[in-house]
């Protein structure tokens, strides 16, 4: 959204589509900024401009990717950033998780039970910790082309 470029249409100023608006003349000067605005903001201005607030949404701040525009090259990379993103989630369940494991281990059947179900579901993050960080192949020469491309951004013969 380019609040200044509507204001500018209208030729109104920041004191006027804040009026209008409803909003503090802070908060449009944010927005014409580059901040993000609020759900309640954007609303507020596409109300003063007679438009859809979707309309203003800002393309930068969407979360979502077009796969569809995406190369094969870049469809590999993203996936590759998604499985990142579940293994780093599962570490944070699993970290969240292992004091109650091991507590209620501890107060309803021993602790070595809890500490068997805590080394199992460890183990399983490590094997994914290999699978998505391509630890497989560590000490190799094939890990270590991969990370000075990865460094280089461009192929090494």
């Amino acid at each position: 959204m380019n609040l200044r470029q509507l204001r500018s249409e209208k030729g109104w100023s920041q004191v006027q589509v804040a009026e209008l608006s409803g909003l503090s003349l802070r908060t449009v000067q944010r927005i014409e900024k580059g901040h993000k605005p609020t759900i309640e903001s954007l609303k507020s201005i596409a109300a003063v401009f007679e438009r859809e607030w979707s309309e203003l949404l800002d393309p930068s701040y969407s979360n979502d990717v077009n796969e569809a525009k995406l190369s094969a090259q870049e469809l590999h990379e993203l996936e590759h950033i998604r499985e990142v993103k579940t293994f780093l989630r599962d570490c944070a369940i699993f970290l969240a998780s292992l004091p109650f494991i091991l507590l209620f281990g501890w107060l309803y059947s021993g602790i070595a039970s809890a500490g068997a179900l805590a080394i199992i579901w460890g183990s399983w993050l490590a094997w994914e910790a290999f699978d998505v960080f391509d630890a497989k192949d560590f000490f190799g020469p094939g890990w270590e082309k991969r990370q000075l491309e990865k460094r280089l951004g461009r192929k090494v013969d």
